[in-house]
Order: C-alpha cells, then sequence, then structure tokens
C-alpha cells in the first residue's frame, strides 16, 4: 500500500517540493483537493497540499483561494477575514470595508504586506471547521499562489486558483488591483490551469490574457438565489441562459445540491436536475463543490458513506459532472477508482443489529436491508421477557429503541433502575416485562451518535419487537445467509431474575432444526461457561467468545483459554485501534498500534471487530471521517477476519466489489490503490506508556447443562492457560521522525 513522503522544506522556506507520486491513468472527472485534505490539515498549507498529491489518484488539481495583499501579491487562504484561517500575536491594523454591499470589520489580507503574512514568525494556518481536529493549528506558514502554482513543473497534478470577492479585490489594495495582478500570475510559470470566479465581470476582463496561457475560466456559481456583483443578477438567472456562459467561460463549479437536490424535511433525495446535460449540451464543462466527508445533515440515501455520494455525481448511466471539489480528495479518488466489478474476499460481513444503520435494528426491515446488502451473517443480540421468551433486541433497555416511553402505563409500571446492572441505569428492561407487554411495543431508530448526528427515523413504528422464534423462521427462509446468536447478559440474568437465556437459546435452535455442524450459525456470548455450556449441548455449532468493552473483576480469562471453547473471538474497537488516552486531553487521534488480532491469530482464533459504523464521529481522525478507509485499514494493516458492522452493505460493496481494494495488488499495477493508516503516526505513545493486558472479567457463576455437569468459566483451563496475553502496544516513531525514515 502508498505510504506517505512528506518532504521538510516546507518547515524552512515559504516554498515546497511536490515529486509526482502517480501516473496520469484517467482523464476524468477531475479531483479538485479543496486546499490539498483541508479535512485534515489547515488548507492551504505544505502538508494539505503533500498530503492530498500522496492519497489521491489522477487527474488532481490542487486549489488556492486567492487573497490579494498590501502590495497587491497574493496569499491562498480561506475567509476574507484573516481570523477566518489564520492565528498571529502581531495583527495591528483592524479595518471596516464594504464587501458586497455589506459593513465588513475584521482583519484583512489588504492591510498586510505579503512578506509578513509569509513569515511563520508573524502568521500561522489554523483549521477554520471548529469540528474537525486542532492538532495541527499554527504548525504551518502559509502559502502564495506562485508556491503552489509550481506543482505542474514537476507532477501531473494541476494548479486551480479560485477568486472568492472579485469586486472587493478589483479596488482593494488599490484601482484595479485583481485584474492587474491576474494578468502577472497567468503570464508567468506558475498560471494555473484553471481559474475559477464567482462574478462575470473579471471573467469577462481577463478573458483574453487566459486564452493566450490556456487556463480554462470557470464560473463559480453561488446560491441560486445570491445576487451576482457584476450584473446585479441572481445566479440562478445566470443559470438560465448557460449559452451566454458559454461567451466567458468555458466551465462552471455549482454547489452539489443544484444537481442532487435534498429534501430538507425527510433528507432523502429528490429527482436530479438537467443541470448538468444542459451545460453539457452548451459545451461547459460542470465541477460541483460543497463535497466533505464530515458534512451533516445531508442525504439518507448516502446511508453516511461518502463513497456513495461521489457515485452519485459520477458513476450515473445518463450524466457524470466533469469533476469534484473536495475537503477529502483521497476519498473522491477511491470512488472515481471504484471500479464494480465482482471479486473473492474471505473476509466475512456480520450485520449489527441488522442493517441498523439505515433501519431500526433487529426488525425484518433492518435484516432484510442486511442481507440485501450482503451480510454473511446476521445477528439477533438475545435479551429475554419476564416469562422466559428470547427476543432480538440490541439492549435490554426498551427505551433505547421502542416507543414505550408513549405508553404511559407500561413504562410507569415497569420503570426502574438495578444497581448492578448497566453501571446502576434507569428502564424498562425486557427481563421485567412479560412477551404480551413487549409485543405490543413499536421498534424505533437507535442514533448511537446523537445529537451531533441522527439517523433516519422515516421507518420509526413501523413493525414490533421480534422473538428469536420469529428471527430464526426469517433466517431459515433466506438460504446461504448465516446466523449470528449474540447471548447477552446471562449470568446476570440468571444470577438476579432466575431466567435461563442459555436453555431458552438452545430450545429455539432445536425447534428450528439448527444443530447440526453443517448449519451456519455462531454462538456468540462474553461469558466462557455460556459457550461451555454450548460446547456440551450443541458442539457442532462454532462459537465465539466476545471480548467485553469494560470490566474490573479478577477473574481473567486469557487467549489459549478461549481457544479450548471458541474458535471466534470479537475484540472491541478500543482494544484493537484505540484512540489516544481520552484521560489526558485527547485528541481523537489514534494511539500506537496494538497486536491483539496477531496475538489472536497465533492461537488460531478467527478475529470479529467489533463494530464499525459509518458516521464520521465514531473513528479516529486519522481515517479522515472516511469509513472505507477505516474498513481497508481494519482488513489490510490489522488483518481483520471479519467486521460486525451497522451497514453491512458499505463493508460488503467495498470487500466485494470495489477495485481500490485489492490485498494481492502487484506494487507495479497502474491502479490506484488506496491509503492504509498507520496508527499512531499523529499521536505516538509516551516513552514510559504501560503496555496494558487483555483482561476479560467475568462473573464467577456457574450453569447448569441440560443433561450435563456445572461448568464454571475455569472448567477448561490448560497448561497454556498460566500465560497471560497481553495486548502490547508498540512503541512507535514520532511523526516527524517515521517521514524522515520514510523518506530515507
Amino acid at each position: 500500500m502508498y505510504k506517505f513522503r512528506f518532504f521538510f522544506s516546507c518547515f524552512l522556506v515559504h516554498s515546497f517540493v511536490i515529486i509526482p507520486k502517480w501516473p496520469h491513468i484517467c482523464a476524468a472527472p477531475l479531483i479538485i483537493a479543496n486546499g490539498g485534505t483541508s479535512g485534515l490539515y489547515p488548507d492551504q498549507t505544505a502538508f494539505a497540499y503533500q498530503d492530498a498529491l500522496n492519497t489521491s489518484s489522477q487527474p488532481l488539481a490542487l486549489l488556492c483561494d486567492l487573497q490579494l495583499t498590501k502590495d497587491n501579491l497574493g496569499i491562498c487562504r480561506t475567509g476574507l477575514n484573516l481570523t477566518t484561517s489564520t492565528f498571529s500575536y502581531k495583527y495591528n491594523v483592524s479595518s471596516t470595508y464594504i464587501v458586497n454591499g455589506v459593513p465588513t470589520h475584521g482583519y484583512f489580507s489588504v492591510d498586510y504586506m505579503q512578506a509578513d503574512l509569509l513569515n511563520p514568525n508573524f502568521t500561522t494556518a489554523v483549521q477554520p471547521n471548529l469540528a474537525r481536529s486542532p492538532l495541527f493549528d499554527q504548525d504551518f506558514p502559509l502559502l502564495s499562489p506562485d508556491t503552489v502554482g509550481r506543482v505542474h513543473l514537476s507532477s501531473p497534478t494541476t494548479f486551480w486558483l479560485n477568486v472568492e470577492y472579485p469586486s472587493f479585490f478589483q479596488q482593494h489594495p488599490g484601482k484595479n488591483s485583481l485584474a492587474s495582478y491576474l494578468t502577472d500570475l497567468l503570464a508567468s510559470p506558475s498560471s494555473p490551469a484553471y481559474l475559477s470566479a464567482t462574478e462575470v465581470g473579471i471573467l469577462r476582463l481577463i478573458g483574453p490574457t487566459a486564452r493566450r496561457s490556456r487556463t480554462s475560466l470557470i464560473l463559480k456559481v453561488l446560491d441560486p438565489n445570491t445576487v451576482e456583483q457584476s450584473t446585479n443578477t441572481t445566479y440562478g438567472t445566470l443559470l438560465q441562459n448557460l449559452m451566454e456562459i458559454r461567451t466567458y467561460a468555458s466551465g462552471i463549479l455549482v454547489p452539489k445540491n443544484l444537481i442532487w437536490p435534498i429534501n430538507d424535511k425527510t433528507q432523502y433525495l429528490q429527482a436530479h436536475t438537467n443541470l448538468v446535460e444542459d451545460a453539457h449540451k452548451a459545451k461547459l464543462s460542470v465541477y460541483a463543490y460543497d463535497f466533505a466527508n464530515d458534512q451533516y445533515p445531508n442525504s439518507f440515501n448516502y446511508s453516511f458513506d461518502p463513497i456513495a455520494e461521489y457515485l452519485a455525481y459520477v458513476g450515473q448511466a445518463d450524466f457524470s459532472v466533469d469533476g469534484v471539489l473536495t475537503d477529502f480528495p483521497s476519498t473522491a479518488s477511491e470512488a472515481i477508482r471504484s471500479e464494480k466489478t465482482q471479486q473473492n474476499s474471505n473476509k466475512l460481513v456480520i450485520s449489527h443489529n441488522g442493517d441498523s444503520g439505515d433501519f431500526p435494528g433487529c426488525t425484518m426491515l433492518a435484516y432484510t436491508g442486511a442481507i440485501n446488502g450482503g451480510s454473511d451473517y446476521i445477528d439477533c443480540p438475545i435479551q429475554i421477557t419476564s416469562d422466559g421468551v428470547p427476543i432480538c433486541r440490541e439492549d435490554a433497555n426498551l427505551i433505547k429503541s421502542t416507543d414505550i416511553l408513549t405508553n404511559h402505563a407500561l413504562w410507569q409500571t415497569y420503570y426502574t433502575s438495578y444497581a448492578g446492572f448497566q453501571n446502576g441505569s434507569s428502564g424498562v428492561f425486557t427481563f421485567d416485562v412479560p412477551w404480551a407487554d413487549i409485543s405490543t411495543l413499536r421498534a424505533r431508530m437507535y442514533s448511537p451518535n446523537p445529537p451531533e448526528i441522527s439517523r433516519n427515523t422515516a421507518n420509526d413504528n413501523v413493525e414490533g419487537v421480534l422473538t428469536l422464534a420469529n428471527f430464526l423462521q426469517f433466517a431459515n427462509s433466506n438460504p446461504g445467509v448465516g446466523i449470528y446468536i449474540d447471548i447477552q447478559n446471562a449470568v446476570y440474568l440468571r444470577m438476579a431474575h432466575s431466567l435461563d437465556v442459555v436453555d431458552a437459546v438452545i430450545n429455539a435452535l432445536k425447534n428450528a432444526n439448527l444443530t447440526s455442524g453443517t448449519d451456519k450459525v455462531l454462538i456468540a456470548s462474553e461469558d466462557s461457561s455460556v459457550l461451555l455450556a454450548f460446547q456440551q449441548s450443541l458442539p457442532f455449532l462454532q462459537r465465539v467468545y466476545h471480548v467485553p468493552s469494560n470490566g474490573n473483576n479478577p477473574d481473567i480469562v486469557t487467549l489459549p483459554e478461549i481457544k479450548t471453547f471458541a474458535g471466534f473471538i470479537t475484540i472491541p474497537a478500543q482494544l484493537v485501534d484505540p484512540t489516544d488516552d481520552a484521560s489526558k486531553n485527547p485528541t481523537y487521534f489514534l494511539a500506537a498500534p496494538t497486536q491483539v488480532v496477531k496475538q489472536a491469530h497465533d492461537q488460531n482464533l478467527t478475529v470479529l471487530y467489533y463494530f464499525a459504523q459509518n458516521e464520521f464521529s465514531s473513528f479516529a481522525f486519522d481515517y479522515r471521517a472516511d469509513p472505507i478507509m477505516h474498513i481497508n485499514s481494519l482488513v489490510m494493516y490489522y488483518n481483520v477476519d471479519g467486521i460486525i458492522t451497522d451497514f453491512p452493505a458499505t463493508a460488503y460493496d467495498f470487500l466485494h466489489k470495489n477495485q481500490c481494494y485489492k490485498p494481492t495488488l502487484s506494487t507495479t499495477s497502474p491502479n490506484y490503490s488506496m491509503l492504509t493508516v498507520v496508527p499512531g503516526a499523529f499521536f505516538p505513545a509516551p516513552a514510559d506508556a504501560t503496555a496494558p493486558t487483555l483482561q476479560v472479567s467475568e462473573p464467577p457463576i456457574s450453569f447448569q447443562v441440560p443433561g450435563g455437569p456445572k461448568l464454571s468459566p475455569t472448567a477448561a483451563k490448560s497448561d497454556a492457560a498460566a500465560t497471560k496475553m497481553s495486548l502490547t502496544l508498540f512503541s512507535t516513531l514520532s511523526l516527524t521522525s517515521l517521514l524522515l525514515h520514510e523518506l530515507l
């Protein structure tokens, strides 16, 4: 897989060298890196641009937002007010200017000399998007368009200059400033291949010069209701006469929602407009902007998968845009290079509460979605009613994902709390409520990342709660799909409520004739005695040890022990790819790499990652808000054998259909090979860090196996069990030394 190659001269001078990394392997669509990889680094800095070069496919353009300085030179910066995307203790001139007819106060580039603004001792770049990491703030100097424009001298990558405020810069720092600057730039070696502007007047004015330099002029379209300053007409009106636009521009740069509008109430896509087709008929290229992996809200049609969104613009049979402007160019590359051809993968895709990212969990809709999405196994997380009926529900607390709060009589009757269960949380728990009452409830969508991100609630209250018998009947009617039974809270239920979940599940499997070695059934539990019970009672079914995500009981089960009663192990995300210590001013970047997957493989255990989500807030910043990059790193770097996920279609499509995932890809192949994230590169472990050990806690309780002896969690201890398997965290090089090592 491709590795980073940065160039450290960017820290020392106001220019940087760019070395071509990828052959020009496709003609279209163009990937326009909005200030480089601005979703990760402060935009329009050396690292942001270099990262875009290292992780993106060609054709690629690097975009610079032009601002003019007091000496009528240029800098690349976002936002007219410098405080939007820069930091300085030395800003000492604030002004009020009329910008598009509105008095605007702040610190403006036209009040400072270029040499000062490019001096890292005077000004540095910061991340303007507050939802993104501030880790790299104040680390990088600003750049000039001349510097970025030299990219094409040593690379197939092109330079795109954008002018967001033409009227303002045509008047400041002096009259005709912008036209004068652009005329000089277009005649220089740093001349951009593309020049976009939000106003017609400047495009007409520099047209003759642009033709001589073979620069493509692009009209950037703002909101259709916004007035374009030089013509005093709305952008919507301008778009009604595409042939007129063709007289001064070769293309248009438009908000993506002018191509695929979204219903504001439902967040579903509406029918696409004819803008792309009409523009192409007028011989105008069409480029779409506003693409960002961490954008919310967005259409539910995409299932929080940015690849799906890009493919709506570049993968349609009847139209395709000519380029996309994005904060995450690596993700656009994945989409554009994702040829849909079937390929084999031995990695398992297991649903988590069905297709619970798109539908209320543990419903027929969710399970049907999981099967249609390519799940190898569909799951039923077992809860049990007060009268002993096993049901499929993601949590014992019914408040979490049903409409019980709308049934005042029920929730007032059963609402309680237990000090020894779920950290003493309060709720209405399945084990307190009989099936007759639970069967009246309706399922609702559970969003694990509120209030920032909410999932689609369109199918709330459509279906009720499923029993395990219902689930098994449905699974049996879909040959080829496996069954994953996750037995939860068995010890607690046995001890505190005299409810035998194990016996209930065994009886349900027997009634469904799912007890032989030919049946594709996995039995999972966080308690070893449950699996030992199944080993005794239904020995032909495969067993999965579910490593708990917490617990402090000193009774530790080690990997060699686990192998004696299970062939699979699910390992939670925080043990596979943990972020840095949340107790020490967390950055939410990955910590140093772990060995847990390798250690499990050394015991011949099949490793399942638990669990993956598509929402960008659910994984570390290293993954660039890209669930596909997350999955790719799990299978390519950590080598997990399967993924338990809320969005099974995303995992299946990547593993089986996306040509960016090629485990045997030759290093000489011309195809794009996506980035595999190296954990710890941004947040290395401190030298005195103590390696944690795998501490799997279990209550000391035994089950009575039907027809057999009592079994305890320590019943199957072997000689190897004395060796405690630790999840040793590798020490890692600092980012600088890692990159220097790559250079050498």
